[in-house]
């Protein structure tokens, strides 16, 4: 599932770089891009194996 999260609170590349490789860790997550100027993230994820509020946990987490 293609799904794209709006994310507020990073300030720099570094944080953006350390959302996406949070992220990245979970079990099923196929492709995440996080783009600082738009402050979103498109993340590709098999949904038998994540739900939205796990990838939402891990960016509030990082």
């Amino acid at each position: 599932m293609l799904q794209k999260f709006n994310i507020t609170g990073m300030t720099c590349s570094a944080c953006s770089s350390h959302v996406e490789k949070n992220v990245a860790k979970l079990e099923g997550i196929n492709k995440v891009t996080v783009n600082l100027l738009t402050n979103s993230m498109q993340v590709d994820y098999e949904e038998s194996a994540l739900t939205s509020q796990t990838i939402i946990k891990a960016v509030e987490n990082a």
